[in-house]
């Protein structure tokens, strides 16, 4: 009886020494689970697991890094600009006046030209419109006078109508081409139409409305029975006295200016005629005056005191500059 109770005992003292150590491994693996679960919440919020989660910054750290990424590529794009102008020590809306040095001589561009300056350099592409650099005896100097008392030397060659930058050549625009002429060489060809369309520029803007003319049909102000395209074609397979280049930036190529000995100058999408041996179907021609053009071309043109201008279409096509009381130029223009 006695043994059968010590057995019993030994028994019962068994099992509870296997539940005691089933309760340990049960808390034990409670414990590890618990601490896997708080490393996945922990993940979750933010804290990378081998490079699969990414990092989440708060949002005041987040700003600063948006903002530092916009000023990068800000700079890159600045770097990345193919416009000269972007290039240049100063910015468009620092210039006060620009001067242009030439020869000893020192004359200021006047204020409502610098534009023609500036927008060529805005536009000018360091690609399309490389060149490469001319004579130092055309060279111009562009003094750029900023808000900051600064003065700014750029050097421009009216040989071949280029701007020169750190060694290299651009082909400026042909208004710039045109300015500078009539600037520097007032008496030159070009000079001289540059003063004439200048003062008719000048003539529109103080006019305080200008009465929309009938048109005309493109037959009337043909010369020499040709329209503007014809003559362009026509002045593509003759030979030019001289030329001279210019980008045009409308379509981002280089162009040329150029003058023909049967007075003709062609300028970008100008034909001119300087004398009068051209003329349209009904006589009109340079060197007659405004009452004899009004008698041979019977219809309402867009006067100015010195420039008359024909509506056919759409569009202003044919223009005459008048000099004194006689006509200067005979222009047939293309549209834009």
């Amino acid at each position: 009886m006695n043994k059968k109770s010590n057995l019993k005992g030994y028994l019962l003292a068994g099992a509870l020494v296997v539940l005691a150590a089933a309760l340990i491994i049960g808390i034990v693996k409670l414990q590890e689970r618990d601490q896997a679960l708080k490393v996945t919440d922990a993940s979750a919020a933010g804290v990378a697991l081998d490079g699969e989660l990414p990092v989440k910054p708060d949002l005041e750290e987040q700003s600063d890094i948006s903002l530092e990424q916009d000023q990068n590529q800000d700079q890159e794009g600045e770097a990345l600009s193919p416009y000269l102008l972007d290039h240049l020590s100063f910015q468009e809306e620092e210039v006060k006046s620009v001067f242009a040095v030439w020869k000893g001589t020192k004359k200021e561009i006047p204020l409502e030209r610098q534009y023609v300056i500036l927008q060529s350099l805005r536009f000018t592409d360091m690609q399309a419109a490389a060149t490469e650099t001319a004579s130092p005896a055309g060279q111009v100097i562009l003094q750029f006078a900023l808000s900051d008392q600064r003065i700014i030397e750029f050097p421009y060659n009216l040989d071949n109508n280029a701007f020169e930058s750190a060694g290299k050549a651009y082909y400026a625009d042909d208004q710039v081409l045109l300015l500078m002429h009539g600037l520097m060489q007032p008496d030159s060809e070009l000079g001289v139409f540059d003063a004439f369309e200048e003062r008719a520029r000048l003539e529109a803007e103080e006019q305080a409305e200008l009465r929309e003319p009938k048109g005309v049909e493109r037959e009337q102000i043909a010369v020499d029975g040709l329209i503007y395209s014809e003559w362009e074609e026509r002045l593509d397979t003759e030979p030019a006295d001289w030329s001279i280049p210019y980008y045009d930036n409308a379509v981002g190529e280089v162009k040329e200016v150029r003058k023909f000995s049967n007075g003709i100058l062609e300028l970008n999408n100008k034909i001119i005629f300087c004398d009068g041996s051209h003329e349209t179907p009904g006589g009109v021609k340079v060197g007659l005056t405004a009452a004899e053009v009004g008698k041979k071309l019977q219809a309402d043109p867009m006067k100015l005191p010195s420039k008359w201008s024909y509506k056919s279409g759409d569009y202003f096509r044919f223009h005459l500059h008048f000099g004194g009381s006689k006509v200067k130029y005979m222009v047939l223009s293309q549209p834009l």
